[in-house]
């Protein structure tokens, strides 16, 4: 019984252990400054190819963006949403958010937070039409993933849709994700689809995409419950 209790505990121990140095590696100031830069280039034909054709039946009344970065995304949400809620646990990428669009004219509403890397705290109840994250939850933990997915069930609308492009490594992961390719993380697919279905969400596809050494998937899921305020 004794041996059963300690194993439990070990495990509890690994997973927040895991949780909080993830945590702590994605808001190191200035981490992503090289890769934001070079990333830049390619976001035209990755929102032309392997974005838009997805998402653009979607509602994007009320958009919120996890982990925006320097605002690549953004500039692209910005031209097809009413408003948007931009959510970074990095605060020195959200400043590189704010001075992106403080003198941008832009047709809709946007707000930004920083958060506590697994939280939505500051986002109203069934408020969200449309989630949306690209090229940064390749980089979060399982259980990071587990405690927004959580929250994506409480803050969508009856109806309203996500979209997440996150790692598919698994168990290949190493704990530190410095050394994994393409600072992929320890999340799979499968995984996915599992903390969906267990906060009432439905997953309407999953696509695979072998980018170069990485293995990651986008999931596009869907909240069918009815919202209780």
């Amino acid at each position: 019984m004794k041996k059963n209790v300690r194993f439990f505990l070990d495990v509890l121990l690994e997973v927040f252990s895991s949780k909080k140095k993830n945590k702590k590696f994605c808001s190191t100031k200035g981490l992503w400054n090289d890769y934001f830069a070079m990333a830049e280039q390619s976001m035209d034909t990755q929102w032309d190819k392997m974005i838009w054709p997805v998402i653009k039946d979607f509602n994007f009344e009320t958009v919120l963006e996890l982990a925006p970065g320097a605002g690549r995304n953004t500039e692209k949400l910005a031209q097809v949403s009413r408003i948007i809620h931009a959510v970074d646990l990095n605060e020195y990428a959200l400043e590189k958010l704010r001075k992106r669009f403080e003198n941008q004219a832009v047709n809709c509403s946007m707000y930004f937070y920083k958060n506590e890397g697994s939280d939505l705290n500051m986002i109203k109840d069934c408020s969200i039409t449309f989630i949306y994250c690209w090229d940064a939850a390749v980089h979060f933990d399982k259980g990071v993933l587990r405690d927004y997915i959580k929250e994506f069930s409480r803050v969508l609308k009856v109806n309203g849709t996500g979209f997440v492009h996150h790692s598919n490594l698994g168990k290949l992961a190493k704990s530190d994700i410095s050394l994994n390719p393409g600072l992929r993380s320890n999340m799979t697919k499968e995984l996915f689809k599992k903390y969906c279905k267990r906060n009432g969400l439905e997953i309407i596809n999953q696509i695979d995409i072998p980018w170069g050494k990485n293995t990651d998937c986008i999931s596009v899921f869907r909240k069918m419950a009815i919202c209780r305020k």
